[in-house]
């Protein structure tokens, strides 16, 4: 674990710090006594060197310096046999061009000591000679030597001393290091733990103070920043929140993709568009776009950069028309790593523009044959036919006829308007059903000529509520419409009954029917069944249209039954009393 490592990193890095430290010291004071040692050694040598020199200097000035003599003196000084004292006559050393430097000293009348190799042995030495002064002449040197072997000696007495102080430096030391590694890597230990949780997800942990040194202050750094980053992260939070709001609420599209075409955010409309499963609606991730063109769009944004825009062909989307626009995610650097697209439902938009240019035209014809036809009467009078005063009052009748048409069409084009932007008000009352059929189907009588027309009531106490003058205006366009495709000798029906809360309303016809493909375009604005429908005389193409807008104003439905060569049945529904 990595605390654990830390802790016997410093534990083993003092211990070796100290190790390193204490022999360097035991290596100092060995060298260092050694040296003494040494030192003192050659004073104990030369000082040796010299008493002996001292007591030969008595025997000399008694008539007893002799070499021999001399030197069976200075054997009796032997006190161990690595020990070497000779004498040697002053004239001999003087001889000697190679003499020690110790012995040309002592010839000097001084006395020396000195370490070096003996030439004979091969030995490290200390060598100590001593002149022999009878008056001022060295007449014999007394000249000592012993191995320094016998220091290291001294000092290997000393070894067993200093390693059981090393010992115990290193057990101090390893106590100390021990503490010391804890203090410092406790610390380190909550760091670790605390960003621990906090990469888990808690962001609520922090760091116990511990004093004012740098840990103290890297422990107020870390719970600053954490402070910091839960703020950050609560404010990320929140807009992420708003912009996942305003992703799923938007009534486009949207889907995200990496390069690989992988979704990685899809809102709710993108995947009811794409056909995704319910369950997997709520971010899109995971799933797979399987419209071909689509694909090939995102793709070519997320990989090459580009944006563009198509229209999505109804092959593949179901027979809806799918606008997509599509935009590449760029990483800082600005190369393309994924992309966008944004899906739009135009289906309505675009029927809703065919029905506008459909509109437009099918104006334009109404208009233009009561326009042509007003013209044309109006220049024959001009040119001389108002002279005839039965032609004139015959072409005027017409004209009058055909500006009545195109009064009636404006009324009814302003009324279908009005009733399609919600911009109609109906003045609601309590109305006796029975009444209003009656006096419409009364209105309606003297244009049914021939045909039978007559009312079927199951309950002449029926109350609805609606506006009674536009109520009265559906009944009229309903029998009205039925009047006109009826044969003249026809039947035409107009009768009520309860539902459940409800009145339903219904207009019947023996006429020749409509064809099954006509019977969903029938409320259609100018359409026209067929063209014997399309030559009746009088009719703008719009009451049928005004009459289900009237009808969806007042909560109510309506709807059509027909076959060809069977008559046809209007009907619409009403709420009942003040339901």
């Amino acid at each position: 674990m990595r605390h654990r490592s830390i802790r016997v990193r410093l534990t083993i890095s003092y211990l070796l710090l100290v190790l390193v430290s204490l022999v360097l010291v035991a290596v100092f004071v060995t060298w260092r006594l050694q040296q003494q040692y040494m030192m003192t050694y050659g004073s104990v040598i030369l000082t040796q060197s010299r008493l002996i020199s001292r007591m030969l200097q008595q025997a000399a000035q008694q008539g007893e310096g002799s070499a021999a003599r001399l030197e069976r003196l200075a054997q009796e000084f032997r006190w161990r046999p690595e020990m070497t004292i000779a004498v040697r006559a002053g004239a001999d050393v003087g001889a000697d061009a190679a003499a020690a430097p110790e012995l040309r000293a002592a010839l000097r009348g001084e006395a020396m000591q000195q370490v070096r190799i003996d030439s004979a042995t091969g030995q490290q030495r200390v060598f100590a000679a001593a002149p022999v002064m009878v008056g001022d002449q060295a007449v014999a040197i007394v000249h000592l030597s012993v191995p320094t072997a016998w220091v290291w000696v001294q000092l290997q007495r000393m070894i067993p001393q200093l390693g059981l102080a090393l010992l115990i430096g290193l057990i101090v030391a390893g106590v100390v290091g021990t503490r010391l590694a804890r203090s410092l890597a406790e610390p380190i230990d909550d760091l670790t733990r605390v960003a621990t949780q906090m990469s888990a997800g808690d962001l609520t942990q922090s760091v116990r103070p511990r004093g004012s040194d740098e840990i103290g202050r890297l422990g107020e750094m870390f719970n600053q920043m954490a402070q910091r980053l839960r703020a950050t992260i609560t404010t990320l939070a929140g807009e992420q929140q708003k912009l996942a709001a305003v992703v799923a609420g938007m009534t486009d599209g949207v889907v995200a993709a990496d390069r690989h075409g992988t979704v990685i955010l899809a809102n709710r409309a993108a995947s009811e568009l794409l056909g995704w499963p319910e369950i997997a609606r709520l971010d899109g991730t995971g799933q797979r776009i399987t419209w071909p063109r689509l694909r090939a769009v995102i793709q070519d944004a997320a990989l090459y950069g580009r944006i563009c825009a198509e229209e999505l062909p109804p092959s593949e989307t179901g027979d809806r028309l799918i606008e997509v626009h599509c935009a590449p995610i760029t990483d800082d650097g600005g190369r393309p790593i994924g992309a966008v697209a944004v899906l739009r439902d135009v289906t309505d938009l675009r029927r809703l523009e065919r029905t506008r240019r459909e509109l437009t035209a099918n104006v334009s014809h109404e208009l233009r044959t009561p326009l042509t036809s007003i013209k044309g009467f109006a220049e024959t009078l001009l040119g001389g036919a108002m002279r005839d005063e039965g032609t004139c009052r015959h072409f005027l009748e017409i004209i009058d006829q055909e500006a009545n048409r195109l009064v009636k069409l404006v009324d009814d084009l302003l009324d279908l308007s009005r009733l399609e932007s919600k911009r109609l008000s109906l003045d609601l009352g309590h109305v006796r059903l029975h009444d209003v059929v009656r006096d419409a189907v009364a209105k309606m009588r003297p244009l049914a000529g021939a045909r039978a027309l007559e009312l079927r009531a199951d309950d002449a106490d029926i109350t609805v509520l609606a506006d009674r003058d536009r109520l009265a205006q559906v009944l009229t366009n309903l029998v009205d419409n039925a009047i006109k495709f009826t044969g003249e000798h026809g039947h035409i029906a107009v009768g009520w009954r309860a539902l459940d809360g409800e009145v339903e309303v219904t207009v019947a016809d023996d006429g020749p029917g409509i064809m099954p493909a006509d019977l969903p375009h029938v409320f259609e604005r100018f359409y026209k069944a067929d063209r014997a429908r399309a030559a009746v005389p009088g009719g703008t193409g719009l009451g049928l249209a005004i009459t289900k807008h009237i009808v969806e104003a007042h909560g109510g439905r309506i709807r059509v039954a027909s076959a060809p060569g069977a008559g046809t049945t209007f009907a619409f529904t009403l709420p009942r009393d003040a339901e």
